[in-house]
């Protein structure tokens, strides 16, 4: 594999940021060639050193971008377990840097600066924005030279990644083979044996709970908390605050005139009666008069959703469609026309254009002659708040910095001097809370830090949003500890039904395969064992009236003889058991699978194999490489 890449590598490579199989340089920088110091070491690749404070950026980007996308706080064995892969990521992409470096690979100084200028988040109406640009390195704590480091190796790794990728190749018969397999349809019958079936016969005796227990400690633990008090500085707020008056809003809207001047646009429904390319006369006079039939029901006092209701499930050729704000020469001229003389709320009569017949409602129009500080005067007061007070924050935030930091001990003072409330929480664990800034993980992270819960001192400006800052410390710290076994005695109780209930499904589950297997009928089954088989004909892998995990299961299951059936059982994550029977198959000859089906379906072969050779890659290069990790420095 190494050979065949290096053979294949010539050139330069013409470059995007974001592909297929691209490493998210955001989580993973590197600043070993840019910061010294003699911090601890994670990890050698090759004689290359990650250093702990690279280590530390790449696993809170990375934790951040988690917990937003999961929209909850990571458990404490989540977040070990993301260490475990940020670090993972970290030595992949050093071994990656090196083979592009061993490879003569370069990226120029005007393809790197190219690719940054092509990244939407540093961009304001399709252009490069160096504000943004600036902001968004702060952010992730870097610099440009670092960021622009990065996104150099970056660019080499992909085209690495992109010979990778290249070179899977599937034929159109496997194409076709896989597509058939895909469409299969099983006939299955099915059984699920409830938990709680056995529940509420299980007896617990004071000997389980203790056994239980101690058997089970780590469950019954109260988390560690903390409380917090807070200063929220938030534009939002401030732009409440914002003192208005007629004139100012008047000022403001004629010093900015041109930015609420807009060409005349026009809001519309329309209902379109496709008529398709070579249909015959009747077929365009009948379209005609079903628009016409539509226009007087229109007429008559019908909403445009009470013709959906009529027709949008009956007819292919009907259409109703509800459009934004438009310009003139974004429609078809013949609608235009019509559209562009017409009053709000009015309708249009029957038009016909290539297309087929339309109705058209015109539900709103701005811009052109409504071009008024009347007309805009809701957003001229909004736009007006939003730069009082966004000047207001700047100021405040200096202020907010200097004096938290130079009083760390306290919020008194900053309150003091900014009038900014200082505010408090309850007791919060390391999963956060559902609302208020405990919902915030940068926060929830900044309260458990060592410099804010072990030294007590304020913690630095936290940014969870865009002007949405705060500053935090700690007023109350409650360690983690274990709860009593009384205070805990009904849990137990509650948690050893639930797994000697799960193990009887099983048991009982079990017991019904075997019988199954040695030819015992279906009905005899369900009445000596007291359980209701359901039965699925012909379902897909995708069908939703089956439960998933046993839709899944039937589907790994092997196919059976003519007259036979297959048996499995799994258990459920409730705890329930389910036996799952496969009574027959059906799939399609591949020479029956249409062209476009057989390529959509190589593409996502080839993907799904250069997904599977890239990691296979990856692993070839660390079982070659000298790797040493040093975890212990992570906990």
């Amino acid at each position: 594999m190494l050979q065949v890449i290096r053979d294949k590598t010539t050139g330069w490579i013409a470059v995007a940021v974001v592909g297929l199989l691209c490493i998210p340089f955001a989580f993973w920088g590197i600043n070993y060639y840019f910061e010294g110091g003699s911090e601890p070491i994670v990890a050698t690749v090759n004689g290359d050193e990650i250093k702990f404070n690279e280590f530390q950026r790449s696993y809170s980007n990375y934790r951040q971008q988690m917990q937003e996308y999961l929209g909850k706080n990571l458990t404490a064995a989540e977040e070990d377990a993301l260490k475990e892969e940020t670090l993972k990521r970290m030595v992949e992409s050093k071994l990656l840097d090196q083979v592009a470096e061993s490879f003569g690979l370069q990226i120029s100084d005007k393809q790197v600066k190219q690719a940054i200028k092509g990244i939407e988040i540093f961009q304001t109406d399709g252009k490069f924005d160096n504000a943004l640009y600036q902001m968004g390195l702060m952010r992730l704590g870097m610099s440009p030279a670092l960021y622009e480091y990065q996104m150099r190796l970056d660019m080499m790794s992909e085209q690495i990644q992109s010979m990778i990728v290249e070179s899977e190749i599937s034929t159109m018969e496997e194409a076709r083979g896989a597509a058939a397999l895909a469409r299969q349809r099983r006939d299955i019958r099915y059984s699920i044996i409830p938990v709680d079936r056995f529940r509420d016969d299980i007896e617990v005796t004071e000997k389980d709970i203790e056994s239980f227990y101690r058997e089970y400690d780590s469950r019954y633990h109260k988390p560690e908390e903390v409380s917090i008090a807070y200063i929220n500085l938030s534009i939002a707020k401030l732009a409440e605050s914002v003192e208005v008056s007629e004139d100012a809003l008047r000022e403001y809207y004629e010093s900015n005139k041109a930015s609420y001047d807009t060409e005349e646009q026009r809001k519309i429904t329309q209902i379109l009666l496709k008529i398709e390319e070579g249909s015959s006369d009747d077929q365009i006079a009948s379209a005609e008069s079903e628009a016409k039939k539509i226009l007087g029901m229109l007429e008559s006092g019908k909403a445009f959703e009470d013709i959906a209701k009529l027709y949008t499930e009956d007819s292919s050729n009907f259409s109703i469609t509800e459009y934004g704000f438009l310009p003139k020469g974004i429609l078809q001229p013949e609608i235009e026309e019509v559209v562009f003389s017409m009053k709000p709320e009015t309708v249009s009569g029957v038009i016909k254009s290539k297309l087929g017949f339309h109705i058209v409602k015109l539900v709103d129009m701005k811009g052109g002659m409504l071009n008024t500080f009347e007309n805009n005067r809701e957003q001229v007061e909004a736009d007006y708040r939003q730069q009082e007070s966004e000047l207001r924050f700047y100021d405040l935030a200096d202020q907010l910095a200097n004096l938290t930091f130079e009083h760390p001990d306290n919020l008194e003072v900053a309150t003091s001097e900014t009038d900014l409330p200082v505010e408090n929480t309850q007791l919060f664990d390391r999963d956060g809370t559902e609302e208020g800034p405990g919902s915030y993980p940068k926060i929830v992270e900044s309260a458990f830090s060592e410099e804010v819960l072990d030294k007590r001192h304020n913690s630095e400006l936290i940014e969870v949003a865009d002007g949405n800052l705060y500053v935090i410390r700690v007023t109350e710290y409650s360690p983690r500890m274990r709860h009593s076994i009384a205070d805990v005695r009904d849990t137990i109780i509650a948690d050893i039904k639930s797994t000697r209930a799960s193990e009887e499904t099983r048991s009982l589950g079990m017991t019904i395969i075997e019988e199954l297997v040695s030819g015992k009928a279906f009905a005899a089954i369900e009445k000596d064992h007291d359980i209701k088989w359901e039965k699925a004909e012909s379902v897909k892998r995708g069908d939703i009236e089956v439960n998933r995990a046993v839709l899944r299961t039937a589907f790994t299951m092997g196919k059976p003889e003519q007259g036979s059936s297959v048996f499995e059982g799994i258990q459920l994550g409730s705890g329930d058991y389910a036996i799952i029977a496969v009574t027959g198959v059906e799939t399609l000859e591949p020479e029956s699978i249409k062209s476009k089906d057989a390529e959509d379906t190589k593409r996502t072969l080839e993907t799904f194999r250069a997904a599977n050779s890239w990691v296979q890659y990856l692993d070839q290069l660390k079982a070659e490489a000298d790797i040493n990790l040093f975890k212990d420095v992570l906990q």
